[in-house]
């Protein structure tokens, strides 16, 4: 059982290390695309944010599904259309094809964090849930860092369509390894995914979701997703890569390498933060909100950034952002805890939900700032003035909500009541 067990860990990482490399991919190859597309700021806010619409879309009906299918089934279905994602933005000639490309890309990865969750929930000792999906996190944000410069050099190499049509071949073998390797349950333990074959009432099916909404601590993390992984989406995801190329008129390499920076602080902080969490503090609300604060802070100095001749003070600076920021891993254990086990992934997929559509409004609205703003006053550096003290803004607030929550005691054993 260890090694099968370990085996389904490696598959989800790499799945997961997919998503995130998609997420991310734009910031490198934006100038490219608005070269090749044809696409204004705004235009490519939106290119940026249909990953993530769709992805949170997705997450309405994800987590029922995955309570009652299973994830293995689910997520090697979605995988595939995560391939024929890939092959149509590569082929993209406009804004529309490369739209359709990437809602299809966050369709396909909509399942890869909360199926991996799911799959631990069954496979892993409930009281390390939250090291392992820092652990998780943290391999999977490979997939940033290799959104990052390894892609820079990449699109030098072959272009950034070729890249996209050779990313797609690595998404179906893996999506192959899935069906072959996985399984939803340890051999001899009951499959609670069986019960989707039985009939269900109404009432049945629309208890878990009362009960989730019902709870005060579901809507307060969840609004808290969608400000922190907005914030630090718009700005991982996309627009560090405009400000550093653009703007302070960095090399994409050099660029790439400072996105190294926040991506290897998400690496380190991700399991840090579960540790911290689980060990240290004993509390998933404290370890949210010395995240958010510290994230508040560095992105403030960001919006004030000017200058090219401190690149390794920028490094350090971007460094902090992804290592506090990934703190907010803890929230998947926080509600999880707050929620009877056999609801645990609708209820990880509903405040994932706001977390992806937070990040597909913060890039989408930050592009109309950049877009109106630079029109206004002929010049871009306000724009990402404004833009980053928006984000600023939006982790203080995040902070500021984190407070009303309530803190489940760090003991699996037993589930409390929202």
């Amino acid at each position: 059982m260890f090694t099968r067990r370990w085996i389904i860990f490696g598959i989800c990482a790499s799945l997961f290390l997919m998503s995130l490399f998609y997420r991310a991919s734009s910031a490198i190859i934006a100038p490219d695309l608005m070269h090749d597309l044809r696409l204004t700021h705004e235009a490519l806010g939106l290119l940026g944010a249909a990953f993530f619409y769709s992805f949170a879309v997705v997450q309405i009906p994800l987590g029922l599904v995955l309570d009652r299918i299973g994830p293995r089934i689910t997520m090697s279905i979605l995988n595939i259309l995560a391939t024929a994602g890939a092959v149509v933005f590569a082929h993209a000639g406009g804004l529309t094809g490369g739209v359709i490309g990437r809602a299809l890309l966050g369709l396909g990865m909509a399942a890869n964090l909360m199926g991996p969750l799911k799959l631990f929930t069954n496979w892993f000792d409930p009281r390390r849930f939250a090291t392992l999906s820092g652990l998780l996190l943290s391999l999977g944000t490979l997939g940033s860092l290799a959104a990052a410069t390894p892609l820079a050099i990449l699109v030098q190499c072959l272009g950034w369509r070729r890249a996209f049509y050779s990313l797609a071949g690595l998404n179906a073998l893996l999506a192959v390894c899935l069906m072959g390797f996985v399984r939803d349950t340890p051999q001899g333990k009951k499959n609670p995914h069986n019960t989707a074959l039985q009939p269900k009432s109404s009432s049945c099916r629309v208890a878990p979701v009362r009960m989730l909404f019902s709870s005060w601590s579901y809507w307060a993390i969840s609004f808290t997703a969608f400000l922190r992984y907005g914030s630090y989406a718009s700005i991982q995801a996309l627009w560090a890569g405009p400000f550093l190329i653009g703007f302070l008129g960095l090399s994409p390499v050099t660029a790439g390498n400072l996105l190294l920076m926040l991506s290897i602080g998400f690496i380190i902080g991700s399991p840090l933060g579960g540790v911290l969490s689980d060990q240290i503090l004993q509390s998933r609300k404290k370890a949210i909100i010395a995240g958010t604060t510290v994230a508040a802070v560095a992105t403030v100095i960001l919006s004030q950034w000017r200058s090219t001749d401190h690149l390794a003070m920028l490094g350090a600076l971007l460094f902090g952002l992804g290592f506090f920021n990934s703190f907010g891993q803890v929230m998947y254990a926080h509600i999880k805890e707050l929620m009877p086990e056999e609801m645990s992934a609708s209820a990880m997929t509903g405040v994932n939900f706001f977390t992806m559509l937070g990040g597909g409004v913060f890039i989408h609205l930050l592009g109309g700032v950049m877009e109106h703003i630079g029109a206004q006053l002929a010049t871009p550096t306000k724009g990402y003035e404004v833009s980053f003290l928006i984000c600023s803004a939006a982790f203080f607030l995040s902070t500021v909500l984190y407070f009303t929550t309530k803190d489940p005691t760090v003991k699996r054993n037993n589930v409390e009541a929202p």
